[in-house]
């Protein structure tokens, strides 16, 4: 992995053109991912050059375009600006222009009395994410958060983003998504106003998110896992954590009782004047017996695992007939063909006949091969996937039949891990509730998201690219740390740790807030 990313710094083929306005972020995606994975930039490529080019990206008027000569905006602001800390040293510090950084953020700022919020860029879109980014650059540069929060009225902004399922959308109305609640939960929490959120919803979404067959985040209600939501979906609950057990410790000092929000009073409701009049009447009695049918023989209904495995064999039967055929039909051709010399041009198939009949079942056979070896694929992927290797053995869950509790559910009990996805050097609180089965998520990093020539990806199908690389990193490091968490697998999958909130490698985070504390 490491190797994959080292190679991207410098000329990118020209099928990246199209990423021309995200250099930047290609920057932030690879360094990032090299310093999880504590490794150096490649030897012809010294930190000096990638501070120069960020430099060029970097505004008169404040704040970092796409790439030079772009216009300041607010995503490659926060790309540049994590970058630049993530390289570290004076040089990378010095090149940035924080008085300018400021007036930048500052214009991007969308008054209360206008709806609150941030402009992406000037004239640009308002949602989620440009609070975030405008935030976490603030953070990282030790400027005035709160003077921030204030003028743009970002707080009442994100709040009204929650949804009815307790995720937050990008806008107010939008439907719920990973990223924009992970970038919601975290411009709140350094606005040092979280809780404006109903947190056990939020929490109880968000653990519906986790998959439980692949151990992988889904970003929305009903779709596919994904690699990149292992950090955006996961690195949620690093912070609701913190979060909960802050305000279950305020709640024990001021002895106040606890109070479900989920669970709300109402006054009684009086029902309409003909509701009581046809309770007044005498009821009728049902003339015939209610029957409750028997449950239906479910014996043979197979799980997933079982499934894929019927299949595989059963292609893998077809496979081997047709490679019997394929054999068989060399000799026949061959009679034809003798056969073919003994009669005349318009009677008997002829020797390109019984070529064409043998190419035919090569064809079949090829076919039939590759979907075996798909069908092989798939069953060795419902045998290694998180229910087979982390059964859900919840109580609360067992007893409801369902994921039930957003605590109970997103935390189940697990077994002793099997051979080769197994935990070990783990220096964590065993006894913190991490909220969600970081075991299942490590191991779907481990097993389907990575590739063996290097960088990791969306999903098994899907190729390598540097920002699911970076994003399965975080993730997976996020789950390694998490109080709670641990690794899976041998001691060197361990990768270092990235603070919650901005997502950069803890004590590169640390150099660059003491440097920029020292100019204040």
């Amino acid at each position: 992995h490491a190797r994959y990313l080292q190679g991207s710094l410098g000329y990118l083929p020209a099928g990246f053109i199209s990423l021309d306005a995200s250099r930047p972020w290609i920057c932030y995606w690879v360094l990032h991912g090299l310093a999880l994975l504590d490794s150096p930039l490649p030897a012809y490529i010294s930190a000096d050059q990638v501070t120069a080019f960020l430099s060029s990206c970097q505004h008169p008027s404040g704040g970092y375009g796409g790439g030079p000569g772009q216009m300041p905006h607010l995503a490659p602001t926060y790309a540049a600006v994590s970058a630049l800390l993530t390289l570290g040293g004076k040089a990378a510090y010095k090149s940035i222009n924080r008085a300018a950084l400021w007036d930048f953020l500052c214009r991007m700022a969308i008054p209360p009395e206008q709806g609150g919020g941030f402009r992406m860029h000037e004239g640009g879109e308002s949602d989620v994410r440009s609070c975030y980014t405008a935030l976490a650059v603030a953070s990282s540069l030790g400027l005035d958060m709160p003077t921030l929060s204030t003028k743009s009225g970002m707080v009442d902004y994100i709040r009204r983003c929650q949804t009815y399922e307790g995720g937050l959308g990008g806008e107010p109305g939008n439907e719920a998504h990973g990223g924009y609640t992970f970038c919601g939960l975290a411009a709140l929490k350094l606005a040092g106003q979280p809780e404006v959120l109903d947190l056990p919803r939020l929490l109880h979404w968000a653990a519906q998110r986790q998959g439980w067959v692949e151990g992988g985040f889904n970003g929305r209600t009903n779709k596919l896992v994904d690699g990149c939501y292992s950090f955006w979906q996961g690195g949620v609950f690093p912070l609701l954590q913190q979060l909960l057990a802050t305000g279950e410790q305020h709640r024990q000092q001021q002895q106040v009782p606890a109070v479900s929000r989920s669970s709300p009073t109402y006054p009684p409701l009086t029902p309409p004047s003909s509701w009581q009049q046809q309770e007044q009447q005498p009821q009728q009695q049902c003339s015939q017996e209610i029957v409750v049918p028997p449950l239906p023989d479910l014996s043979r209904v197979q799980g997933p695992q079982q499934q894929a495995q019927l299949d595989a064999e059963r292609l893998n039967e077809v496979s081997d007939a047709l490679t019997e055929a394929v054999l068989g039909s060399s000799a026949e051709a061959s009679t034809l063909a003798d056969a073919a010399s003994s009669l005349d041009g318009n009677g008997g198939p002829g020797p390109r006949s019984a070529a064409a009949y043998r190419q035919l079942y090569l064809q079949k056979a090829q076919a039939a091969q590759q979907a075996a070896e798909y069908a092989d694929e798939m069953a060795a992927i419902a045998a290694a996937s998180a229910a087979v290797l982390y059964p859900c053995t919840s109580t609360a869950a067992a007893s409801s039949g369902s994921r039930g509790d957003a605590a109970a559910a997103a935390a189940p009990a697990a077994p002793a891990a099997p051979a080769g996805c197994s935990s070990s050097g783990d220096d964590q609180d065993v006894t913190a509730n991490p909220l969600f089965n970081t075991r299942a998520l490590q191991c779907w990093i481990l097993r389907a998201c990575q590739q063996l020539k290097g960088g990791l990806r969306d999903k098994p199908g899907k190729s390598a690219d540097y920002y699911h690389t970076c994003y399965c990193l975080s993730g997976l490091s996020m789950a390694q740390h998490i109080p709670g968490g641990g690794v899976v697998g041998a001691a060197s999958n361990r990768l270092k740790q990235a603070d919650p909130l901005v997502n950069i490698v803890v004590n590169k985070l640390q150099e660059a807030t003491a440097y920029f504390s020292s100019l204040q």
